[in-house]
């Protein structure tokens, strides 16, 4: 009777090792975020995006884009760069949104930066997305806690959301 006790027993030990070590994976993979990649969704109803783009382009004029695509893209369908097209200008990464304003500029033609640090609130509200009450944010900001050390501290100091941000990254400098 004790060696038909023991297969059983036995047997109940290996399901019971099985199962536990299914639980496990089972909440790991749960939790484990894994590579995470965001996904900008554009608006209900949105399925193309219009960007102009402007300068040191084969055919510039509006272009239409997808949403999530970015300034290579859109650059891209406007003939792509000129031979003389200062490509370090500008940033290529960036995710278009409808209605953005691409400017290639040529060699020797860039574009002064608005510098954060010596910017009053008139000439920073010239910024997409900068009205009266930002403009006065980063103004106050810089007098009361010091000059920004890069552009990205107007993001360390939430004076700024990240959208925002992307849109004006380009003009923007911190001497």
């Amino acid at each position: 009777m004790l060696l038909e006790q023991r297969p059983s027993a036995l047997n109940f030990s290996l399901l019971l090792a099985i199962t536990v070590a299914i639980a496990v994976l089972a909440l790991r993979c749960e939790g484990s975020a894994g590579i995470e990649v965001e996904l900008r969704e554009p608006r209900p109803g949105i399925d193309e995006i219009r960007v102009d783009v402007a300068g040191a382009v084969v055919r510039p004029g509006v272009v239409v884009v997808s949403p999530g695509e970015r300034v290579a893209d859109a650059i891209e369908r406007a003939g792509g760069f000129t031979a003389g097209a200062d490509r370090a200008a500008i940033n290529q990464s960036r995710r278009v949104i409808d209605q953005d304003h691409i400017v290639v500029p040529s060699i020797g033609e860039r574009r002064g930066l608005i510098d954060i640090n010596s910017a009053d609130a008139g000439t920073l509200q010239t910024l997409r997305g900068i009205g009266p009450v930002r403009a006065a944010d980063i103004v106050a900001s810089r007098e009361s806690d010091g000059p920004f050390g890069t552009t990205d501290d107007l993001l360390a100091r939430e004076l700024l959301p990240e959208s925002v941000y992307e849109q004006i990254s380009d003009l923007i400098g911190a001497r």
